[in-house]
Formats: structure tokens, C-alpha cells, sequence
């Protein structure tokens, strides 16, 4: 007689269906496509306008045509730590670009599937924490991808500017594809918990900002009144991006574990969101 799957093999095939399903809803349905082209028309428009108006801002100054304590006041001091003037630009702007990015594309994780009844028919054949997880998975490779295809763009403007520049280039896309999947970790769990509280992405949405602009507001005052707790701000999605833009870039993966271990938080949370919530 045929044996049984294990359960743990059973649970990780089923997380990996689901998280297909998100790649095959963006880039397979029509809604998907237009949403990708959407953000396709917008990152056409900043790379083109912000990006590269600031990447030559940068080359203009790096030359040396500001004294370093003007470049300082102004804030370029560490934006031109970056070796490449284009991928300086990228790093300021997707720091706070892509974050929210991530709440719009992560805000229906599971709140349509409970709004339409289709979870109940999931948890029928899948556990929730393979639903759950599944779904933030799926996320965060759609997110990824959409992350990689804009650096590529990035990489293809500054080499065609200064094809010497091609190790350095790559470097830069490494480590900024990096630091950008640590980032979005914490925004994507955190649109999970909430889409798993709520039936609707608008909800989840409206839900994220007011709660992200209260908790913030709440803890950051603690903090300022009570200094002993001011580790609590750290509970906050994305409290140390103003910390990454003034650290050299080989330093930025240092802070890699503020999100990671936020992420961790926000998905347990939501996992107990999600197994006691209404199908």
C-alpha cells in the first residue's frame, strides 16, 4: 500500500501551491497584467525624471565643484558613497518608494479569498498556516522580481552612461536587490496580519496606514519622554531606513536583522490572526 506524505511535506507543498497561485494571479490574469503595467508606466517616469536627474546632480558634484562640508549640509555626503551615481539615486528613492509599493501589492493576501467564501474552500484542502504563509511567500517573490526588473533597468542606464562602470554596476545591484528584500519583509508580513483580520485589500490598506502613522506617533513620543524605551521604535516597519541611508553601502546588510526579526513578530501575530478568524 502506497504510504502517506508526510505531514511537513505535505504542509510545504501546499505553501508552495499557494504561493504560485499569487504569481499566476499577477502574471497571468488580466487584472494582473494591467497592475504590472501600471507600475511598469510609473517606474518608466521616476527613472527617467527623479532617478536620473538626481544621478546627474551627483555626477556634477562628485567632481569636486562643492566642498565636502556643502555636500555634507545638503545631505550628499553619503549618497556619494555609492560608486555609481545612478544606483545612489535608486537606493534613496526605493527606500521609501518601494515600502509602499509593498503595502498596494501585499494588501490582498487573504481578505478577497474570505470576502468571496473561496478560503473556506482552501481550508478544506490546505491548513491555514499553509494559506497564510503561502500567500506572504507568494508576495515576496512577486515583490523580489519587481525589485530585480527595476535594478536591471537602473543597471542598463548606467552602463550604457559609463560602460566601465560594469563590476561596480553589479556589485550595486547585489547588494541593493538585498538590502530591498530585507526591507519589504516587515511591510508585506505586516499587510498579512492585516489582510487576515479584514475582508476587503482597501481595508487592509486604510487599516495599515492608520495604524503604522499611530503606533509610530505613540511609540516615538514613549521614546522621546522615556528614553529607556526607546526599543520599542523598533517594533515599527521601516524605523531604520533613515539608519541605512547614512551608513557606508558594504555597512547596509548590518541592519538586516531589524526586519528579519520584525517580520517574525508580525507573521506569529498573524498566524494567530488567521487561525482564529472567520473563513
Amino acid at each position: 500500500m502506497p504510504t502517506a506524505p508526510a505531514p511537513s511535506n505535505s504542509f510545504f507543498r501546499s505553501l508552495w501551491i499557494i504561493a504560485q497561485f499569487e504569481l499566476v494571479r499577477l502574471f497571468a490574469t488580466r487584472r494582473g497584467l494591467l497592475t504590472l503595467f501600471t507600475f511598469a508606466i510609473v517606474w518608466y517616469f521616476m527613472l527617467t525624471g527623479p532617478v536620473m536627474t538626481a544621478a546627474e546632480f551627483i555626477q556634477q558634484n562628485a567632481s569636486g565643484s562643492m566642498p565636502s562640508m556643502l555636500l555634507n549640509s545638503v545631505g550628499l555626503g553619503q549618497l556619494l558613497a555609492w560608486p555609481i551615481a545612478e544606483f545612489s539615486a535608486y537606493w534613496q528613492l526605493s527606500l521609501y518608494l518601494f515600502p509602499i509599493f509593498s503595502v498596494l501589492f501585499s494588501a490582498d493576501q487573504t481578505a478577497s479569498d474570505r470576502d468571496r467564501g473561496s478560503l473556506r474552500f482552501l481550508t478544506m484542502r490546505c491548513s491555514r498556516d499553509s494559506i497564510f504563509l503561502g500567500r506572504f511567500v507568494g508576495q515576496m517573490i512577486i515583490q523580489t522580481i519587481l525589485v530585480i526588473l527595476t535594478l536591471i533597468t537602473t543597471f542598463i542606464v548606467s552602463i550604457y552612461s559609463n560602460p566601465a562602470a560594469l563590476i561596480s554596476s553589479l556589485q550595486c545591484l547585489l547588494l541593493i536587490s538585498a538590502n530591498l528584500f530585507f526591507v519589504l519583509l516587515p511591510f508585506t508580513a505586516m499587510m498579512a496580519l492585516l489582510s487576515a483580520a479584514v475582508r476587503s485589500p482597501r481595508q487592509a490598506m486604510i487599516l495599515a496606514v492608520l495604524l503604522w502613522t499611530l503606533v509610530s506617533a505613540t511609540l516615538t513620543s514613549i521614546s522621546q519622554h522615556w528614553p529607556m524605551f526607546e526599543f520599542l521604535t523598533y517594533l515599527i516597519p521601516g524605523v531604520h531606513l533613515d539608519d541605512l541611508t547614512e551608513l557606508q553601502p558594504s555597512e547596509t546588510l548590518s541592519l538586516a536583522y531589524i526586519p528579519v526579526l520584525q517580520t517574525l513578530a508580525l507573521l506569529i501575530i498573524g498566524r494567530f490572526v488567521m487561525a482564529r478568524g472567520a473563513v
